[in-house]
């Protein structure tokens, strides 16, 4: 029987990682066997832990790319139940075979991700692996600029680098709506 791939997105401060964590949470008191991972570019918070702009954490396997994770996933391969990847949109295309692989042999996989850069641009992972999945789970945040629970877009408040792969937390990043995103920017106005 195949696993089942579930892919959780939405801007940052949504609680996607914070989800993620309740899914393990589950996994770990139902006696399963898993493994996460984080990619090796996000050590915001720690560098042996995915954690949740809360606090929340969980112990993570940090990997450079997706071969690395296949290669840890091998060797485990018999064992497990699920694998949880935090960030899925700092990994390179290839983790979408890899994905495929993973629930092919039977494994449940969840991914976590941001679907947009904060130019309002899709991730080209994420929005692969959203095609592929079972289920996707799209998450909204509290708008840091009028408050409302209608954000969908993370707005980098800092220019210091023209590059969409920028790992940061809320001294780089705040969670908007598209009505604060036209605002601030000046883009999409009618």
């Amino acid at each position: 029987m195949t696993g089942k791939l579930t892919v959780i997105v939405g801007p940052m401060y949504s609680g996607k990682t914070s989800e993620l964590l309740s899914l393990i949470e589950i996994y770990t008191l139902g006696k399963k066997n898993y493994l996460v991972f984080k990619p090796a570019i996000d050590v915001r918070y720690s560098e042996e832990h995915i954690v949740s702009h809360t606090g929340l954490k969980a112990p993570a396997i940090r990997v450079s790319d997706s071969i690395e994770l296949f290669e840890i996933f091998k060797e485990k391969q018999g064992s497990l139940d699920a694998v949880f990847i935090d960030e899925i949109h700092f990994f390179e295309a290839d983790i979408i075979q890899v994905i495929e692989k993973i629930i092919y042999s039977g494994v449940n996989v969840f991914c976590v991700g941001l679907d947009m850069s904060y130019k309002h641009r899709p991730f080209i992972t994420t929005a692969q692996i959203m095609g592929i999945a079972d289920e996707v789970i799209k998450k909204k945040a509290v708008c840091h600029i009028c408050g409302e629970y209608k954000a969908v877009v993370s707005y980098r408040k800092v220019e210091e680098t023209d590059s969409e792969i920028d790992v940061g937390g809320m001294e780089k990043y705040i969670a908007v709506c598209r009505d604060c995103y036209s605002k601030l920017t000046g883009k999409f106005k009618q």
